[in-house]
């Protein structure tokens, strides 16, 4: 009875709680697919972590909860790695090559089959050269690649600001040698 009260603080607090949660729960997800080598286990990374800070009622989420999500991200996908029994799936990898199975860009009138083709052999060369990147160095990438800057990102992975430059530089290294046959022209 007392939530339903007009100016109720609780009341505005819940709004604005929820949509902070609502503007970054989606980013949240991607990020942590970039970090995950399965997209089912981001969304279960990122509810566990949600909750987790939920729970915490001396978080101001709504004002400054973004960093500490993004950290808590980070560390449980390293966790949820490190402690993951290596295993292989019949459903991710195509039975007779071994190679893993590309989802198909979707179609359009519009669209020119060969570039559909090597548009389709780019996104999934990036996707398994981003997913070989050290964890941090992934992380590092994914952060500076939704326009963070090297000070946000020291703070997501709780590392220096001269140590986050390193990371992404590195990773940009590592994945521009790995991509160059797929970027050179012909």
């Amino acid at each position: 009875m007392h939530a339903q009260l007009r100016g109720d603080p609780m009341q505005k607090k819940d709004a604005r709680l929820e949509r902070w949660l609502l503007s970054v729960v989606p980013r949240a997800v991607a990020y942590a697919r970039s970090i995950t080598s399965r997209p089912d286990d981001a969304e279960d990374v990122v509810h566990d972590v949600i909750c987790r800070l939920l729970n915490h009622r001396e978080y101001d989420l709504a004002a400054d909860g973004e960093k500490i999500l993004f950290r808590s991200i980070t560390n449980a996908c390293i966790n949820r790695r490190s402690r993951a029994r290596a295993m292989a799936s019949l459903d991710a990898r195509n039975r007779d090559t071994g190679e893993p199975v590309v989802e198909p860009a979707e179609e359009s009138a519009e669209s020119d089959p060969v570039a559909m083709a090597i548009e389709g052999e780019l996104a999934a060369a990036v996707r398994r050269e981003l997913a070989n990147l050290p964890p941090l160095q992934r992380a590092a990438v994914e952060l500076k690649a939704m326009d963070r800057s090297l000070r946000e990102i020291a703070e997501i992975l709780d590392v220096t600001a001269a140590n986050a430059g390193v990371l992404v530089h590195r990773g940009r290294k590592l994945l521009a040698e790995r991509l160059a046959p797929y970027l050179q022209e012909s």
